[in-house]
């Protein structure tokens, strides 16, 4: 089984921008299933008769709080291989039934900060099976010449085409499976999906259809390590000794932020402050964050003016919005399949 998130940046096809309406994308997907003489069909988590346009209205109207560069839905697609389809006997009810399944585990896969998890309602999703591939031109039996573009693959070639809007369905939540993997684990919820398949169906997967995590390249964290080893030992000699930071924690926090720019930029301002010698007791907390702790007298007031605020204008509290796995982190499985 394999299982993608599609990035409309590397993919090739602008069919599957997502920073605005999903129309394009949904338009795509029934223009490539008419090209394979088939009528695209839409379904969603709990119902088969799902048009286009209605996808498209649930989708597109699921975007409160998101601002207009932000993306607005996600492609994913979950492609089982030949002798999956062979052994479910291509089954349609099955597969869809089976992409409920795996869109439940993509719910609870977001890691709340209240802890609480999604449920597969909370998730607003249509997809489309697609019975038919087409060759493409960097196609090896294309550059060979033995098939042409366009011309279908032999085989049963069955998947299925998942838009999953960025937002929850109370609209509170932005949700982005690309993000960073303490957020969402990209390739942990792809085991999931193919671990699924094989509990559902009572499958046995071979070694190819199984995910083929990339392996990480440690000879560079490292590097990493060391460098950082040697900034946080040269910021010390500058610090107070109440200051001074645990090389080891710092090397955890930068880990954990999988080495971004965001732990760089804040160890750079620690570094200044340290050189200038102004304070840098919230150190861990702006490296963890990249945000600067609020001094407390500057909390308070900010509460007061806060409270001051809710009472003249009668309205008690703002809504919050959580925003998961709101940066693009290193989370991709080798996983490249033909669409």
């Amino acid at each position: 089984m394999y299982v993608k998130l599609i990035n409309p940046a590397t993919h090739g096809k602008a069919a599957y921008n997502n920073s605005g309406s999903s129309a394009q994308t949904l338009n795509y997907l029934k223009q490539e299933a008419g090209r394979d003489g088939e009528e695209a069909s839409f379904f969603g988590a709990d119902h088969d008769d799902l048009s286009a346009v209605e996808l498209m209205q649930n989708i597109d109207s699921n975007v409160k709080g998101l601002r207009a560069s932000e993306a607005k839905f996600y492609s994913l697609v979950l492609s089982p291989s030949e002798s999956e389809l062979l052994h479910i006997g291509n089954d349609e009810a099955k597969l869809k039934d089976y992409t409920r399944q795996v869109m439940a585990q993509y719910a609870a896969n977001f890691q709340l900060k209240d802890g609480r998890q999604l449920g597969s309602q909370e998730v607003v999703w249509g997809a489309t099976l697609h019975q038919q591939r087409s060759y493409r031109g960097t196609d090896p039996e294309v550059s060979s010449g033995k098939v042409k573009i366009g011309e279908q693959r032999p085989g049963l070639q069955t998947h299925i085409h998942v838009i999953v809007s960025a937002r929850d369905a109370e609209q509170k939540i932005t949700l982005n499976p690309g993000g960073r993997r303490n957020r969402f684990d990209l390739m942990k919820w792809q085991a999931a999906a193919g671990q699924q398949f094989e509990k559902q169906f009572g499958y046995t997967a071979q070694a190819h259809e199984k995910l083929r995590p990339k392996q990480r390249d440690t000879s560079r964290d490292a590097g990493r390590a060391a460098k950082i080893g040697e900034r946080v030992t040269a910021l010390n000699l500058r610090a107070t000794k109440e200051e001074r930071l645990d090389p080891q924690r710092v090397q955890q926090i930068a880990q954990g932020r999988e080495y971004d720019k965001t732990f760089y930029r804040s160890l750079a301002t620690v570094e200044r402050r340290a050189q200038l010698g102004q304070p840098i007791d919230n150190a861990y907390h702006l490296l963890s964050t990249g945000r600067e702790r609020p001094e407390p007298q500057r909390a308070a007031s900010a509460m007061l003016q806060a409270v001051q605020q809710a009472v003249q204008s009668n309205t008690g509290r703002e809504e919050k919005t959580e925003h998961i796995s709101e940066k693009r982190g290193r989370n991709s499985a080798e996983l490249d399949i033909e669409m």
